[in-house]
C-alpha cells in the first residue's frame, strides 16, 4: 500500500518543491573509479552486473527486458546499476571538462524523466538511496561550473530524495537493500544539515547490526558483500569524523568488526577467496579500505558464526567454509559448496572454487552456485541442501592444525554421511585430505551404489600435468613453484574446469578430479598436496 502510495502524484506533491541555497556539508569520494569504464559510457555502451547493453544516441532508462535483450532477472541487476549511479566515480575519475559536461548531461536526463513520481524500480528504496549517496559524493564535481539551472535541479532532487528516503527506508528488505536505502538517507540528512534528526543514522546501525555478524562476517556470508559494506561506512565515517562526530562514534564498533573479518579473508596476494559469490577484487584497494578504517584488529582464526575456519602456517593459507548454506537475500542464488575450501602459498592460489558470475540470470550464474563449481565433494546428481547441519572441529598441535568436518545433506536423498579431513603442517608445505562417504543408517536398498566425485579446482595460475601410473598430478605455479599431488582410492583424472574470480571474466583452467562409487561399504578418498624444494 505505502508502494502505491509513493506512486501517486499526490505524494509527489508531499515531498519538498523548492531547492535548497546550498548544500552545508558535502562529502568526499575516497574510492577510485574506472577511466576505461568511463569511455565505454562515452561511446554508449552500458555495462552493469555482467551485462551490456548498446545505447549510442540516449541513456536506456526505461529499457524493458526484451529490448535489452536480457532475461528479467538480470535485466533487474542491469537496471539497478544504472540508476545507482556507481559510474559517475568514472567520470570523475577520467576528469577533464567532457567528462564533467557528460556527467551532468546524465544526471539532468534522469532529474527529468524520473524525478516527478516516485515509483518503479529506479524509486526502490535501495536504488535511490544508492543514487542519493553517489550523487553527494560526486556533488563536487558535477556542480564545478555548472549553470544556475542544472543547480537547481539537482540540489531539488537531493533533498525529495532524502525526505523519501527517511519515510522509505524500512521498506527496503532485510541485508544490503536496507544498508543502502539507509546509507542514502543519513547522506541526504547530513549534506541537508539535518543531522539533528536521528532517524537515518539509528536505521544505519540496526542495519549494519542486523546483517553483520559478532565475528565481523556478513549474513551473505559473501567476502565481496563485507568489502562493499565496509567500504561505505569507511566512506561515511570519514565524512561524519569532519562533520558529525557524534554520529561518527556509532560506525566505529562496526569498523572494528568488519575489517579484521575481511583481513580473514585474504590470500597471499591480496585477494579476497571465493566464497558464496565472492570476487578476488582489486588487492590495492582492499588495501586502501582497511588503512583508512584504521582498524588493527587481526583475523581469527575460527569465525564460528559466519561459518569459516583459517589457518596460516608459514607462507601457507587454507580457507575452509565450514557453515551451512547463507539465507537467500535479494534475489541471491545460495552457492551450494559445502566443506569447499581454497589453499595458496605465498602470493600463488593453488585450489580455489570456481567464483560466480556477475550477470545474476543466465545458465552461468546457476552452475557456478553449484557443489561442482566448488573444491569439494558432490553425490550423485542431488546439490546440497539448505537444511544439512555441518560439523567443523579444529584442532591443533606442534604447529600443525587439522579439520575433522562433516554435513548429513544427502541422508534424505541417498542415506549417507559425508566426512572431510584436512591436515596442514606446521611448516605449510604438506596439505592432506580424507574424503569419506559412508551409510547414515542400516539401508533397507542394503546400500545402493552412487557416484562420489571429488573436485579440486587449480587456479588459471597453476599448470597440471597427470603423470606416472594415473594417481600423481605435478603443479607448477605461475611464480615457478613446484608441488606434487597423489590421490588413492578412486580414478584421478584432470578435467578442464573454468574461474571467474577476477573482473568477471571467464578464464579456463583446471580441476583435479577423483571419482567412486559409494556403496554399502565406506568409501574413503585419500590425498596429499606437497611443495616439491
Amino acid at each position: 500500500m505505502a508502494a502505491a502510495w509513493h506512486g501517486t502524484r499526490f505524494y509527489a506533491l508531499t515531498l519538498p518543491r523548492q531547492a535548497p541555497l546550498e548544500l552545508p556539508a558535502l562529502p568526499d569520494d575516497p574510492w577510485p573509479g574506472s577511466a576505461s569504464n568511463a569511455d565505454r559510457l562515452f561511446q554508449g555502451r552500458f555495462l552493469f552486473a555482467g551485462a551490456e547493453v548498446v545505447s549510442p544516441h540516449a541513456a536506456p532508462w526505461s529499457l524493458s527486458a526484451a529490448d535489452a535483450g536480457l532475461d528479467p532477472v538480470s535485466h533487474a541487476a542491469w537496471a539497478a546499476g544504472l540508476h545507482g549511479f556507481v559510474w559517475l566515480r568514472d567520470f570523475a575519475t577520467q576528469g577533464g571538462d567532457m567528462a564533467r559536461r557528460m556527467a551532468r548531461s546524465l544526471v539532468a536526463d534522469w532529474i527529468a524523466k524520473h524525478a516527478q513520481v516516485i515509483h518503479g524500480l529506479p524509486w526502490k528504496p535501495e536504488i535511490a538511496g544508492r543514487r542519493l549517496t553517489q550523487w553527494l559524493l560526486a556533488a563536487h564535481f558535477l556542480l564545478d561550473g555548472a549553470d544556475d539551472t542544472f543547480g537547481h535541479d539537482f540540489l531539488l532532487s537531493i533533498a525529495r530524495h532524502a525526505a523519501h528516503l527517511k519515510r522509505a527506508m524500512e521498506m527496503a528488505p532485510p541485508g544490503l537493500p536496507r544498508f543502502e536505502a539507509a546509507l542514502g538517507a543519513v547522506y541526504g540528512a547530513e549534506a541537508l544539515g539535518a543531522a539533528q534528526d536521528t532517524v537515518a543514522i539509528r536505521a544505519l546501525d540496526a542495519a549494519l547490526s542486523a546483517q553483520v555478524f559478532a565475528d565481523g562476517g556478513h549474513a551473505s556470508r559473501n567476502p565481496s558483500a563485507l568489502y562493499r559494506v565496509l567500504r561505505d561506512v569507511v566512506a561515511l565515517w570519514h565524512f561524519l569524523r569532519a562533520v558529525d562526530p557524534e554520529r561518527a562514534a556509532l560506525l566505529q564498533p562496526h569498523l572494528d568488526r568488519m575489517a579484521p573479518m575481511l583481513r580473514f579473508f585474504r590470500h597471499g596476494d591480496g585477494g579476497l577467496a571465493l566464497f558464496h559469490g565472492a570476487e578476488e577484487e582489486v588487492a590495492a584497494q582492499i588495501d586502501l579500505v582497511l588503512d583508512l578504517s584504521e582498524a588493527k584488529g587481526k583475523p581469527l582464526t575460527s569465525a564460528t558464526l559466519s561459518g569459516y575456519e583459517r589457518a596460516a602456517a608459514k607462507r601457507a593459507l587454507l580457507l575452509l567454509d565450514a557453515g551451512g548454506l547463507p539465507p537467500v537475500l535479494s534475489g541471491t542464488q545460495p552457492h551450494r559448496g559445502l566443506l569447499a575450501f581454497e589453499f595458496s602459498w605465498g602470493k600463488d592460489r593453488l585450489i580455489v572454487n570456481c567464483g560466480a558470475a556477475r550477470r545474476p540470470g543466465g545458465n552461468w550464474a546457476a552452475a557456478l552456485s553449484g557443489a561442482a563449481a566448488h573444491s569439494t565433494l558432490c553425490l550423485g546428481n542431488v546439490e546440497p541442501t539448505a537444511t544439512a547441519a555441518v560439523r567443523v572441529t579444529r584442532n591443533e598441535q606442534d604447529g600443525a592444525i587439522w579439520f575433522e568436518a562433516d554435513h548429513d545433506s544427502w541422508r534424505t536423498a541417498y542415506n549417507r554421511l559425508y566426512r572431510r579431513r584436512l591436515y596442514l603442517s606446521a611448516g605449510g608445505e604438506d596439505l592432506r585430505g580424507e574424503e569419506i562417504v559412508t551409510e547414515a543408517s542400516a539401508s533397507a536398498t542394503g546400500g545402493m551404489p552412487v557416484e562420489a566425485v571429488l573436485r579440486l579446482h587449480l587456479h588459471p595460475g597453476m599448470h597440471a600435468s597427470l603423470i606416472g601410473s594415473g594417481d600423481t598430478v605435478i603443479l607448477k605455479s605461475a611464480s615457478g613453484q613446484g608441488w606434487r599431488w597423489r590421490g588413492m582410492g578412486g580414478m584421478v583424472r584432470l578435467e578442464d574446469s573454468v574461474y571467474l574470480g577476477s573482473g568477471g571474466d571467464v578464464r579456463r583452467t583446471q580441476q583435479i578430479v577423483m571419482a567412486g562409487s559409494a556403496g554399502a561399504e565406506e568409501l574413503i578418498f585419500k590425498w596429499a598436496l606437497t611443495k616439491i624444494n
